[in-house]
């Protein structure tokens, strides 16, 4: 009986070995569900500020000019890009019922804009409905 007391008082190789490997995969299953959790927050985070930036591009048309046919895109900062299109629906008389789209985009590297990137970027999108005068008729 002494000689197999003897025996178990330690781990085998094999044993540290397979315990290694399942702390290993543990810490990777961890290290992935942390990250994930960040790369979900930085995506709310940039869908809330995308969404109101578009919001405010959305707010101006109209304002001043009147509503005309355009399509305009420029650089917000802080690799959100815009594109504003404005485009004819139907008419009545010296009314024009225009389409208008904001699409509001952002890379996920900040320092790229989204233009040329191959990450695939993500957007926003809002599109509504607004009535002008006809092209040359007048508000």
């Amino acid at each position: 009986m002494m000689g197999r007391a003897g025996r178990d008082e330690g781990f085998t190789l094999l044993e540290v070995m397979v315990a290694f490997v399942i702390a290993a995969l543990a810490l990777g299953v961890l290290f992935d569900t942390g990250t994930g959790g960040w790369r979900n927050a930085w995506i709310a985070d940039h869908a809330s500020e995308a969404l109101s930036r578009a919001q405010s591009h959305l707010a101006v048309v109209g304002h001043g000019q009147g509503v005309v046919p355009t399509v305009q895109e420029g650089d917000d900062g802080h690799g959100f890009r815009w594109h504003l299109r404005i485009a004819p629906v139907q008419s009545a008389g010296r009314l024009t019922l225009y389409s208008v789209e904001v699409r509001e985009t952002w890379s996920r590297d900040e320092t790229r804009t989204t233009q040329g990137d191959e990450d695939n970027p993500r957007m926003v999108v809002l599109r509504t409905m607004r009535i002008g005068g006809t092209a040359g008729g007048g508000p």
